[in-house]
């Protein structure tokens, strides 16, 4: 059995900041048929993520939960996360993450990916090394590469052969990255938020950026 933890801040107003790659509406719309594939055989009420609010995390610089004076810690690490990324991503060619498999844990029902490049984990190790965290916090250590597609509404114990059941079903999506963006989140789980940087990646796409008109 797995006894599963419900989320009790889905929905809710926060503060958090995290670094991101851009996701194509195609991606979205691939993650949204994965949701129904598995929302039916889940035996217990599940929060599903919106199609606009589907994500993926490669660091939260600034964490949903946590009592820190946020806005000062922000402030205070700003600059130095957005030249991380722009040492890291400028002229770096473009991502294709490669989601594979769906795994169920305790607070989440998640698909998970690999990045051929490395550049998510150079980001991750880079931001280790070089960025303070929180007072009285330890950095935060990824070992994966996820989108997070349900939480749970309650904390239930779930049999075996019902995640056995979602984890087996087949899942290939190809989440072509042509941008590394800084977000802030203001409404959980990223269902509002506001892009304070964007880095292209690849040089076609670094050349439309720049050839954009401003606003």
């Amino acid at each position: 059995m797995l006894q599963t933890i419900a989320d009790d801040i889905w929905g809710t107003d926060c503060l958090a900041y995290h670094v991101q790659p851009s996701l194509e509406p195609e991606t979205r719309a691939a993650f949204e048929r994965v949701q129904q594939a598995f929302a039916g055989l889940w035996p217990e009420p599940l929060h599903v993520g919106p199609k606009h609010g589907l994500h993926v995390t490669i660091y939260p610089l600034v964490t949903v939960r946590g009592g820190f004076d946020k806005d000062a810690y922000w402030q205070s690490i700003a600059r130095r996360s957005e030249r991380i990324l722009e040492e890291l991503c400028t002229g770096h060619r473009a991502l294709e993450l490669r989601f594979y498999r769906l795994k169920v844990t305790d607070t989440a029902i998640i698909a998970t990916a690999t990045d051929e490049t490395g550049l998510i984990q150079a980001i991750r190790d880079r931001i280790v090394r070089d960025i303070p965290p929180p007072p009285g916090a330890s950095p935060i250590i990824y070992d994966l590469i996820h989108s997070t597609l349900a939480r749970y509404r309650t904390s239930t114990a779930i049999p075996d052969d019902a995640v056995a059941r979602v984890e087996s079903l087949p899942v290939s999506v190809t989440a072509p990255v042509t941008r590394i963006r800084l977000v802030r989140e203001t409404l959980f789980p990223c269902l509002a938020t506001d892009e304070i940087a964007s880095i292209p990646l690849g040089r076609e796409e670094a050349a439309r950026t720049a050839r954009r008109p401003p606003g």
